[in-house]
């Protein structure tokens, strides 16, 4: 009987020798800490928990009984379609994507670690962090800002109210219970509206478009027709110079009858030359005021004072 129970003490010890070698690895990106337990071997004295400094990545020795617990460190990003009604009961989707990552401070890794129970891998998983401290904040963040608001206004106002979505989690995340979370970004996107609002869209685009291309046919007419009146003063004064020249001319004629005859007589060698060509005849007065200019084949006459 002695000597079973030396063979069985010896099992015993060499089990727990080899026990003793065990390890656990931290993964890069992660930090943890050891969790001391017991067993048969520490005559189930019972083990401390938690023990020891926060861990960074690497190997470790856990021996006979203790174990590795680890929090996820590594950024991440999750997306998440939401729903909320507006206060004239339309419902509005749209989705929410959030880079975070756990706060890895030593002591936000201790609280994490004491708060929350890791998956059967001994880890607190970015998916779970996220579930606990993320998606009731965005949720929260949704319901406020899109509920007090009518259908229209979020039609209208809709970069603004996803603004406040945006800042309103933000300010939800700086709670002291959820600052364990390091949010890094939040991209708002995809702001479904009902069909029958997508269509209203729709057809006010279509209207506006209408109405853009009869301004610019409104304006086109507009602008031909101020053309059209600018030209007419135009031309108005054109022939209001030109007779105004000509009153000018026949005045200076009238003050000046030599000149016309002057001019006529330097000329005239050229006007009987033309009309002799067609077998005309020019009859001139001695101070003539009106030449009248030969025509082809009939007689061009001169008028008198």
């Amino acid at each position: 009987m002695k000597q079973i129970y030396k063979s069985l003490v010896a099992a015993v010890g060499f089990a727990g020798l080899l026990s003793g070698c065990n390890s656990g690895d931290i993964p890069q990106a992660h930090k943890g800490q050891m969790f001391d337990r017991t067993g048969a071997l520490a005559l189930f004295q019972g083990g401390g928990g938690l023990d020891g400094p926060v861990l960074g990545p690497g190997t470790y020795w856990t021996g006979l009984y203790d174990e590795l617990r680890v929090v996820d460190c590594s950024q991440s990003t999750m997306r998440e379609p939401l729903e909320s009604l507006t206060k004239d009961g339309v419902q509005f989707k749209l989705d929410v994507y959030i880079t975070f990552s756990a706060d890895c401070a030593d002591d936000s890794v201790s609280g994490l670690l004491e708060t929350l129970s890791p998956d059967e891998t001994g880890v607190i998983t970015s998916l779970q962090l996220y579930e606990t401290y993320a998606r009731p904040a965005i949720g929260e963040a949704v319901r406020e800002t899109i509920s007090p608001h009518r259908a229209n206004d979020i039609n209208e106002r809709r970069e603004e109210i996803l603004g406040q979505i945006r800042g309103l989690f933000i300010k939800n995340m700086e709670q002291e219970d959820r600052k364990k979370l390091r949010v890094f970004e939040v991209v708002l996107s995809n702001l479904d509206y009902p069909d029958a609002m997508d269509q209203a869209n729709t057809e006010r685009a279509v209207q506006g478009v209408l109405k853009d291309k009869a301004i610019a046919e409104r304006e086109r007419v507009t602008a031909e027709i101020e053309t059209t009146e600018m030209r007419k003063v135009l031309s108005q004064k054109q022939g209001a110079a030109e007779a105004a020249r000509i009153d000018e001319i026949g005045a200076a004629l009238r003050r000046n009858p030599e000149y016309l005859q002057f001019d006529i007589q330097q000329k005239m060698p050229e006007i009987y030359k033309a009309a002799g060509a067609q077998g005309n005849m020019i009859i001139t007065a001695p101070n003539p005021q009106i030449l009248v200019n030969p025509q082809a084949n009939r007689t061009t006459a001169a008028a008198v004072k």
